[in-house]
């Protein structure tokens, strides 16, 4: 990529969209496109095609998602199928039709079969049915990643895809409707904190296995890719740490915001998927490595929550 070539970030303003435009920005890419929701509708195919039509973007990362809290993903799977279909169809489809030198496209490793004894690696895809309990959201990002495996054989396009771990970071919501796991559980243990809670409940055993990883590194690892002069298929991007559970992960939280409660699990509760962590060997090898542990990148994300707190 050159510096003044146009660049747009489909979702920049997301949490890795957001941490993607900032590191152009400090790397010297003057020409960044980072459109927010009102300014454009990535659901509208004649919004997005105006966009292209007018702008002419060079390369594209497609970032954007529906997402959501377990609760809000259980209670609204077409919104998640439709909505996430149409947004990231109408890019893909922009990226061909206006010639576009590369996409990235940004899936999850919701799209992974369910694999408990091993790192999930990139041939896994497709290797199995993903879990039930996320499917739409699954269902939907895989054909992102078909389609863009299908242009590419049928019209020799670069667009290729990445699948990160769970990651979280400066711009997550805090929301608790709509935020992940990190962001949700700094919020709730804050909110313990300030009514002196005794208690602080997680729903299961606490045992599950996830990687998690700072927004930044997210972003150095696509636009490592996007450098590039050839990339093709799916790269994954881990922490590489094997993995942390959930337990831990409060735990830590706890210390990084002082909470002097005791955590207790609520086995009434589910647990999900008890183990989901990437083999990240494919990246590793063009000499990425993430540079925020996660006690780091926790501090980070909650200093930005005081922030948000402080608005509301």
């Amino acid at each position: 990529m050159k510096k003044n070539d146009v660049i747009l970030i489909a979702g920049g303003h997301g949490v890795a969209g957001s941490a993607i435009q900032r590191l152009l920005l400090s790397k010297g890419y003057s020409n960044v496109l980072s459109p927010t929701h009102n300014e454009l509708d990535l659901s509208s195919q004649e919004e997005v095609e105006a966009l292209f039509r007018a702008h002419k973007p060079k390369y594209v990362l497609y970032t954007a998602a529906k997402m959501g809290s377990i609760t809000y993903r259980n209670s609204h799977p077409a919104e998640l199928l439709l909505e996430n279909l149409l947004m990231q169809t109408n890019v893909i489809r922009c990226a061909h039709k206006f010639n576009v030198e590369k996409l990235l496209f940004m899936s999850s490793d919701f799209i992974y079969p369910e694999i408990q004894d091993r790192p999930m690696t990139e041939a896994d895809f497709l290797s199995g049915l993903p879990s039930s309990r996320d499917f739409p959201y699954s269902l939907a990002k895989i054909t992102g990643v078909k389609l863009c495996d299908y242009y590419r054989e049928e019209y020799g396009d670069q667009f290729f895809t990445v699948v990160p771990c769970a990651f979280f970071g400066i711009d997550s919501s805090f929301d608790l409707e709509r935020a992940n796991v990190v962001a949700s559980m700094i919020h709730r243990m804050h909110d313990a904190k300030t009514t002196n809670a005794k208690e602080f409940v997680l729903w299961g055993t606490g045992k599950p296995v996830k990687e998690f990883l700072f927004s930044d590194d997210v972003a150095s690892a696509c636009v490592l890719l996007m450098e590039q002069r050839s990339v093709e298929g799916l790269y994954n991007i881990g922490s590489g740490s094997g993995g942390t559970s959930i337990r831990e992960l409060a735990n830590t939280i706890k210390e990084v915001i002082d909470y002097r409660g005791q955590i207790v699990c609520d086995i009434s509760k589910p647990d999900g998927i008890m183990r989901r962590v990437t083999d990240s060997s494919r990246i590793r090898a063009l000499g990425w490595r993430p540079k925020y542990d996660l006690r780091t990148a926790i501090q980070v994300t909650y200093n930005q929550f005081q922030k948000y707190i402080q608005k509301i």
